[in-house]
């Protein structure tokens, strides 16, 4: 019982319930004071001790049924679709063309004994280390290789070979058995994988927004992915807190150090850093919220408010034609409540990117100076209108650095109506950004260069 609690607790915690050490140590004690003759009774005392919140006790009440009734076959094959075929008859055909891994299995469903059918799959599982699944795709595999073992390939032999051939009533009963034996092994590891990998479905909608373009990604899992977001952002804003309580101290001073500890035979009693000052710069955001680029925009956003404790001072701004400053918006509501207002409100124009670098200069002013960096977010898809690529040089002479994040890459930026290679020249990195790696890998690279020392 030990080993079967203990596999629970991952399951739990693979269900998202936060169940630490000791309340793992608490539910063995509890198991021991209940027993587990009574599953009414282990379910009520397991759910007081180990989930604590009404969202908690809803995943533990799901997590516990699934995880007490895992057994494969659950639901038995249909006697209708069956009827007319004479059991003994037919594993008398099959005895000398199959092994005895179908033979077994063919047994049991012919004669509906789902606990020897339950045990047969328990035992293959068990063989291929079925517990160790990580990922969809090895879910997939590990449901071919279950479905060889028991024995699923050789039957598909047999019905390719046209086996039985002298009884099509036996060959239409073995295709509607390879058929349910599939389905059944199926859920069976669907099963397995909810319990092991990802009980709620969210492990793999966060996969997917690592690893795909951000822009393809369904409105209904922004939520999800919003909170992946925060996670990257926390992470990487401790690592950064880390960096800057080490190089507060700043550079060993070696001579100094040296001078001063002549009169101690070498030995270093006094160490000097040297420090050098510098001003903390205020980072300047334009975004394209046309609809082209609106949901990368979106989690660019999130990402930086999510840093803002590590970030120096940063004013926000969007466009879609005319560009409006979206920093107050950001200061009075939550980042998620921002974005789609923000979105509302200055993406529903057609994208016109002079008239937006005109704006972005006239509302900045003299607060763009050495000490700013101003990141651009966009397509630079400006439906034809003038680039206006005075202001893009004026906003590089100004400001201290200049970046450019876009979906595109770099051989499509002279097609159509793109404007990229006439604002390229004048930002020190154009960066493609279509997926929360290259937000990540962005945001690291300008929390250093934004770092006082």
């Amino acid at each position: 019982m030990e080993l079967t609690l203990a596999r629970f607790v991952h399951a739990l915690r693979s269900a998202d319930l936060p169940v630490s050490p000791a309340e793992t140590l608490d539910a063995f004690d509890v198991v021991r004071a209940v027993g587990v003759a009574d599953p009414v009774l282990l379910h009520d005392a397991l759910a007081l001790t180990l989930a604590k919140t009404l969202e908690e006790k809803q995943r533990f009440a799901e997590c516990f049924d699934r995880f007490f009734h895992q057994l494969a076959f659950r639901q038995p094959a249909k006697r209708t679709l069956l009827r007319g075929v004479d059991a003994d008859a037919l594993l008398a055909r099959t005895e000398t063309l199959a092994g005895p891994e179908l033979q077994a299995l063919l047994t049991g469903i012919l004669r509906h004994d789902q606990g020897e059918l339950a045990w047969l799959v328990q035992r293959q599982a068990e063989a291929l280390d079925l517990g160790h699944m990580q990922s969809l795709r090895d879910r997939g595999r590990l449901a071919g290789r279950l479905a060889g073992a028991l024995g699923l390939d050789e039957l598909r032999a047999l019905l390719e070979r046209g086996e039985p051939a002298d009884a099509p009533e036996f060959a239409t009963a073995l295709r509607y058995l390879r058929q349910y034996v599939q389905e059944q092994i199926n859920a069976y590891v669907d099963d397995q994988y909810r319990l092991r990998v990802d009980a709620t479905g969210r492990r793999a909608i966060i996969d997917a927004a690592l690893s795909g373009n951000l822009d393809q990604l369904p409105p209904g899992y922004h939520a999800e992915v919003d909170r992946v977001v925060q996670k990257l952002a926390a992470r990487l804003a401790r690592q950064h807190r880390r960096r800057r309580r080490r190089a507060n101290r700043g550079s060993l001073d070696l001579k100094r150090t040296l001078r001063d500890n002549v009169a101690y035979d070498g030995a270093l009693f006094h160490l000097h850093w040297r420090r050098r000052r510098r001003e903390r710069a205020t980072v300047f955001v334009v975004c394209d919220l046309s609809s082209s680029v609106s949901r990368i925009a979106r989690f660019l956003l999130m990402f930086l408010y999510e840093l803002a404790d590590v970030l120096p001072s940063v004013r926000t701004f969007g466009f879609s034609n005319r560009l409006g400053e979206l920093t107050g918006l950001f200061q009075q509501h939550d980042a998620a409540h921002a974005v789609e207002e923000a979105l509302f409100v200055w993406g529903k124009g057609t994208t016109d990117y002079g008239q937006a670098l005109f704006d972005f200069r006239e509302l900045t002013g003299r607060d763009l100076d050495r000490h700013s960096v101003v990141i651009f977010l966009g397509d630079a898809r400006g439906n034809y209108y003038p680039p206006r690529v005075d202001l893009m040089r004026d906003i590089d002479r100004r400001a201290k650095q200049v970046f450019w994040l876009t979906p595109e890459s770099a051989e499509h930026w002279g097609e159509g109506d793109s404007l990229m290679r006439h604002y390229a020249p004048f930002c020190l990195r154009v960066d493609t950004c279509s997926r929360l790696t290259d937000i990540e890998r962005f945001a690291d690279r300008l929390l250093t260069i934004t770092r006082p020392s």
